[in-house]
């Protein structure tokens, strides 16, 4: 049976190795060319591309679909219609459900329910808290691992929790038997408790503006990181930090690389992109926004962290909560939850930063697509527009301003922190493997389009960020 093809005429594909001025033919699944525009090939349909930008789908290693147990806040059909809303192709969520996947029985139980809701390609990081169980969600084809140090209430569930050294040491040497990636959510807990109510005892309200202080000091996040790399130098398991934006994170982080360490690095937009004035207005919904935006040094590291390639990825944590959920938080920040939905607007406000000089179209483009498919062994498979590479795709119009609106979204909750920012730049149409799953507004894929991602074990590989990448070409900040 011949494959249907399509042509995608007239747009710029944008790659981490820059800009190329090509149409792309796509057969069946896959990519089958890129087209000089003057190729009088024919397709049996054409997307029109003027004046828009082409991009890999995104892959994002940092999903919560809130399914099992909290489906009311989302789940996979809407998780994954707002990450084709937002460009995403891929995503991997997380453990922190109910019941915590910490089982072959339950991970096959999600998975069970995702084959049937999810839109786009999906994986799942396992938690690695029963070592007995951790060979046994490898050989069942758990994406990978997922474990908190935070810990105290939902979201940050203690049964995902791990913090002690010795601890520590045994799941790490269980995970690298496995050669799966293993993602930690790094934090100094009993630290963090005793400066906050330091503050506290010195008159501070025990509120949501103390909380964001304390929570993103450099300290809390510094040494759980630090403590981490030297359990993770013993073992050579390979581990993905999230969360980083402390700069005394990112010097320890950037020196492991060079050390061959095998670790990758990711960061999150509302630690750089939310801001007391949003906490403010808008209360729990900003968390944990103010002390990194309003520190001129944090801003500095983590741009210089995502120009020089020491942070890898930029992942959503598209972590939607009911807004009658926040006020949990804002009547006590050490039990509530907090968390926001992002991916419908991730991109557009990246591209903020692009317009305002903060960061190149190409490390944008590699840290949301090409970047987290190498960390997960699918590259040039996924995070690539090459011949034989999946066609998943985003087309981009750089000029389409908007305002994101609560009630106005894909994602169940149903809400943004973005509320009323101007933005330009927006995702018009999202491509997996060949077939459009959004268009102009609308989604077009059926529940259960998305396929499975099993993990790929994979051996360290040491070497700086460019090292590992040698099409990137990095220059230096001025």
């Amino acid at each position: 049976m011949t494959e249907t093809t399509t042509r995608i005429r007239g747009g710029t594909i944008h790659t981490s190795s820059g800009e190329l001025n090509a149409d792309l033919l796509i057969s069946g699944e896959k990519v089958a060319a890129l087209l000089d525009p003057a190729n009088p090939v024919s397709a049996d349909r054409e997307i029109d591309a003027q004046g828009k930008w082409v991009l890999p789908g995104l892959i994002d290693l940092h999903a919560h679909t809130r399914s099992p147990g909290y489906e009311q806040k989302e789940d996979f059909l809407t998780a994954s219609r707002a990450a084709a809303a937002g460009g995403y192709t891929t995503f991997v969520d997380m453990p922190n459900v109910e019941p915590p996947t910490v089982t072959v029985e339950l991970f096959e139980e999600k998975r069970a329910v995702a084959n049937e809701l999810c839109i786009v390609d999906w994986g799942h990081f396992v938690g690695p808290t029963q070592l007995e169980e951790i060979p046994k969600l490898a050989k069942a084809g758990a994406t990978g691992f997922k474990f908190f140090q935070v810990t105290g209430g939902y979201p940050h569930d203690p049964r995902l929790a791990i913090a002690d050294p010795a601890r520590l040491l045994e799941t790490f040497e269980a995970i690298a038997e496995t050669g799966l990636l293993c993602v930690v959510h790094p934090f100094a807990q009993t630290l963090f408790e005793s400066l906050y109510h330091r503050e506290v005892a010195k008159g501070r309200p025990g509120d949501i503006f103390t909380f964001s202080d304390v929570y993103t000091r450099d300290i809390v996040w510094r040494l759980a990181v630090a403590i981490l790399l030297e359990v993770q130098r013993e073992t050579g398991m390979r581990m993905q930090v999230v969360h980083t934006h402390a700069p005394g994170s990112l010097r320890l982080l950037a020196q492991a690389k060079a050390d061959g360490v095998p670790v990758t690095v990711a960061t999150d937009p509302k630690y750089f992109h939310l801001r007391e004035e949003d906490i403010r207005s808008q209360g729990a919904r900003a968390i944990p926004g103010g002390a990194v935006t309003t520190n001129p040094d944090r801003m500095a590291a983590i741009w210089e962290g995502l120009d020089s390639g020491v942070i890898d990825i930029i992942d959503s944590d598209h972590a939607p909560h009911l807004l009658e959920d926040l006020t949990l938080m804002e009547e006590d920040p050490l039990i509530g939850p907090f968390g926001s939905p992002h991916y419908e607007h991730l991109l557009s406000l990246m591209l903020s930063d692009v317009q305002a000089g903060n960061l190149r179209l190409n490390r944008l483009v590699h840290a949301l697509t090409e970047a987290p498919a190498r960390i997960l062994g699918l590259y040039p498979r996924k995070g690539a527009l090459q011949p034989g590479s999946d066609a998943d795709v985003v087309i981009v119009d750089p000029d389409l301003a908007y305002q994101p609106l609560d009630g106005q979204m894909e994602c169940k909750s149903n809400w943004t922190p973005y509320h009323g920012r101007d933005f330009v730049g927006k995702p018009i149409l999202t491509m997996l493997r060949g077939k459009v799953i959004f268009s102009d507004g609308e989604i077009t894929a059926e529940p259960g389009y998305g396929r499975y991602i099993a993990g790929v074990p994979q051996e360290p590989a040491p070497g700086r960020p460019s090292d590992m990448h040698p099409g990137l070409h990095l220059r230096p900040r001025s």
